[in-house]
């Protein structure tokens, strides 16, 4: 237990003291900042108590200065306070909550943040430094950092600064601009819809014609997983390890069913997205692949919240990932590249391909960015060159408003779906046969369009 002070000066009963404890010669303030209503310690410097009360005053003075002016009254190190983010960050990790990203702020806080910035005050962090810090990275790495990974290192510093707002030691207006000065990374190869198809065809027979039965199931499913993802755009691996069919709902609208998933997990936390109703017959195909829903309709199995894994072989087991099948599938396929550049291609390039597609059917950025779970920047920086495509027909001249109606229901979009999708599963239903009374609808609310 520590010793109780030896000798206590009162400047200002119940807000100022000088205090003198064991041990040692100068004088300690002790001050309660009314802003923060929080004590506050300073060592006067000297241990002579006159000199330690005219210290206790300008002190007192200089905060209060501060508070008038907006700035922060205390200043701490950055390193106390990255080291506060760092361990509730490795607390988020432990509890599985918080954004998927924090568990990546210690290691980035030990071996980047701390040896740059530690020894500066918080609130003197400026944006020349920050430069600084770009050079010593660079020199520390022997190489300029990604796009991508800049960007995580950014974040890291940001729930810093918004750590040291919070505890007041530093404002709003204080915290520095932040830079990116990497190259973005490598680029992902991509499928126009004619090689999907035909790398779906490919994987079909590749499947049949393996002899090897823990290795005919994974490649049987991963055709169903290649086909999920271009329907639904949704992050290869991170959002689809944990998806059970529990996380399936199905919800009726007006016209028609819609299928909502609710991902489990992703590159910030769970969300939810809308698949596209074409994907219908691969949950079906999913379903089948397991005697112990026989008898079982997809509704059913869905309203039964299901615990098990929706990408599981046939034996029950779930791969632990699909990358190695899919690239040993692209290069037997002779499809690792397009041919016309040197991008190779892997599962991601499945979402690249649900994102072109929704963009030549006119989706808007935001919906598209809040549908893949994204910003809509990141959209317009990686799609932005297809956005004079989108207006191609109306640029050229093309169909009236009662026709363009007609081309939303039967554009080559939502044909090119199906037929990816047939490949995949070798179900080709016309769209009346698929729903008979929702085309009925829509045959009579696009006649009523022509009419008006």
């Amino acid at each position: 237990m520590p010793k109780k002070a030896e000798t206590t000066v009162v400047l200002r009963n119940k807000s100022l003291y000088l205090v003198q404890r064991f041990g040692t010669g100068n004088w300690q303030i002790h001050y309660k900042v009314p802003s923060l209503k929080k004590w506050q310690r300073k060592s006067a410097g000297t241990a002579d108590v006159d000199e330690a009360k005219i210290a206790a005053e300008d002190w007192v003075a200089d905060i209060r200065a501060a508070e008038r002016r907006g700035f922060p009254v205390v200043s701490k190190k950055f390193k106390a306070v990255a080291d506060l983010v760092s361990a509730e960050c490795a607390q988020h990790a432990v509890d599985g909550t918080g954004a998927k990203l924090y568990a990546q702020f210690p290691a980035i806080i030990e071996r980047y943040l701390n040896p740059f910035f530690g020894k500066y005050n918080i609130d003197a962090i400026n944006s020349p430094l920050i430069t600084r810090f770009h050079v010593w990275r660079r020199n520390e790495v022997g190489r300029e950092l990604k796009q991508s990974t800049q960007n995580t290192h950014n974040i890291a510093l940001g729930k810093i600064f918004d750590k040291a707002v919070e505890l007041g030691y530093m404002t709003d207006f204080m915290r520095p601009s932040l830079k990116n000065t990497g190259e973005t990374g490598e680029a992902r190869g991509f499928f126009t819809h004619t090689e999907l198809l035909e790398l779906q065809a490919f994987l079909t027979k590749w499947a049949e014609e393996c002899t090897v039965e823990k290795s005919r199931h994974l490649r049987e499913l991963l055709c169903l997983y290649v086909a999920f993802v271009a329907c639904t755009g949704a992050r290869p691996g991170t959002e689809l390890k944990e998806l059970k069919w529990k996380h399936f709902q199905f919800i009726q609208k007006p016209t028609m069913r819609v299928i909502e998933i609710s991902l489990p997990q992703g590159k910030k936390g769970p969300r939810k997205l809308i698949a596209r109703n074409e994907l219908w017959v691969v949950l079906e195909k999913l379903r089948a692949l397991h005697a112990e829903f026989d008898g079982m309709t997809l509704d059913e199995l869905v309203a039964s919240k299901s615990e098990q894994n929706v990408f599981r072989m046939r034996n029950g087991k779930c791969p632990y990932n699909f990358v190695n099948a899919f690239g040993d599938a692209v290069r037997e396929a002779g499809m690792l590249t397009n041919g016309r550049d040197d991008d190779k291609r892997s599962l991601y390039s499945l979402r690249h391909y649900y994102a072109t597609e929704r963009l030549y059917e006119n989706m808007s950025i935001e919906k598209l960015a809040e549908q893949m779970g994204t910003s809509p920047e990141m959209i317009r920086r990686h799609y932005g060159h297809i956005k004079p495509h989108m207006y191609a027909e109306e640029l050229a001249g093309g169909a009236g408003e009662a026709n363009g109606e007609v081309y939303k229901y039967m554009n080559a979009g939502r044909a090119n779906m199906m037929s990816l999708l047939g490949v995949a599963t070798g179900i080709y239903l016309p769209l009346h046969e698929q729903n008979e009374e929702g085309t009925q609808e829509l045959e009579a609310e696009l006649l009523q369009q022509a009419k008006s």
